[in-house]
């Protein structure tokens, strides 16, 4: 709760402990009494609670076993708007039994460089999980977070990544997607992983997808950080093919309206541009609509650099779940047989630039 309750003071200060049980929905008297008893890097002032000054943030990660998306999620929100943080210090720490999704994975890897290239000097800190250490470094992270971000108990000294690079057919290790020149081998490396595990009937339709969201973060990010991709088999009560395309741009639904009013005026009167749920819209129609793009329709009236509708329409071959995260929302669309059977969105979370897909693929 003392995390929770810091998030809260950090874009909230000078509380009572009345108004913090508000904000975060528990009793007023429990609230009070861990107060009492629990309120290391805090003060109070006229009944009022603040933030210590400090220098750093410290943010502890917990998770039983797997780190999720939604574990990240839900941990990400309680510790605040790191981001937008007056602490030029922030240490992400992993607990004891940490094994991480890839979907999560690359949360982190993403969020510390943008901490990063805020300025802030970021530590990340697998002194209770040294194992994890082996598999992130096997599967490239450590050669795609900055190298100014400081990893406790230390940095590995050579990538397992590049030295095994290709020899596994359950993962895809990290790789670039280059904003200056199109990564005509991140495609197919991608493909050639999935299609191992499906068969090569699926060859099209698997290096369409790849091929056509990698090439949108090209196109469309607009940003001096990298962006990335990667793939992991996971096997189990569920066997499924994850795979994660990320970019830290101006976020998908962002490029959209730059220019929607010019090319698609009838959609955007029915849109209130400045509000959430105009990006919560355009993302979902750019999936399951297509004929969408921020530089309108040829004359063939095909829609340019998007090929999210084409992407959605293979991936229909298979039972999927679609993730779409943008700054402080995220879009989830399940299909099954062929069809969307469901579609959820979350918002207020956590604050990452950039637009975030990742492709579940169910295999039976």
């Amino acid at each position: 709760m003392l995390n929770e309750i810091k998030a809260i003071l950090r874009n909230f200060p000078g509380l009572t402990g009345r108004e913090i049980a508000k904000k975060i929905k528990k009793d007023k008297k429990d609230v009070n009494s861990y107060l009492s008893k629990n309120n290391d890097g805090l003060y109070k002032d006229d009944w009022k609670w603040y933030l210590k000054a400090s220098e750093t943030i410290e943010w502890n990660i917990e998770c039983q076993s797997w780190l999720t998306c939604e574990k990240f999620e839900e941990s990400y929100l309680n510790i605040g708007d790191l981001l937008g943080s007056a602490e030029p210090n922030v240490v992400i720490s992993f607990p004891e039994d940490f094994k991480v999704l890839l979907i999560a994975g690359a949360r982190i890897i993403s969020l510390s460089n943008q901490l990063n290239h805020a300025g802030k000097q970021v530590t990340l800190n697998f002194k209770k999980c040294t194992h994890a250490i082996g598999y992130l470094n096997r599967l490239g992270c450590f050669d795609h977070i900055h190298k100014n971000i400081e990893v406790l108990p230390k940095r590995p000294k050579s990538s397992k990544a590049k030295q095994y690079k290709g020899n596994s057919k359950n993962i895809v290790e990290i790789g670039d997607i280059d904003l200056n020149a199109f990564n005509e081998d991140l495609p197919k490396e991608l493909t050639a992983a999935f299609t191992h595990q499906v068969g090569d009937d699926y060859y099209m339709a698997a290096f369409t997808v790849f091929s056509e969201l990698i090439g949108n973060v090209e196109e469309h990010s607009e940003t001096p950080i990298p962006g990335f991709a990667a793939l992991q088999l996971y096997s189990g009560k569920q066997k499924h093919i994850q795979t994660v395309i990320s970019d830290h741009g101006r976020g998908l639904s962002n490029t959209l309206k730059a220019n929607l009013s010019v090319h698609y005026p009838k959609l955007a009167s029915t849109l209130n541009l400045d509000d959430i749920e105009s990006d919560v819209s355009l993302i979902k129609k750019a999936l399951t609509d297509g004929k969408l793009s921020r530089f309108g329709h040829n004359s063939d009236d095909k829609a340019r650099g998007l090929g999210l509708k084409r992407s959605q329409d293979y991936a229909l071959k298979y039972n999927a779940e679609i993730t779409i995260r943008q700054e402080s929302f995220l879009v989830k669309l399940i299909f099954s047989k062929g069809e969307l059977v469901k579609s959820s969105c979350k918002k207020n979370l956590g604050i990452i630039a950039g637009t975030h897909i990742c492709f579940d693929f169910i295999l039976e």
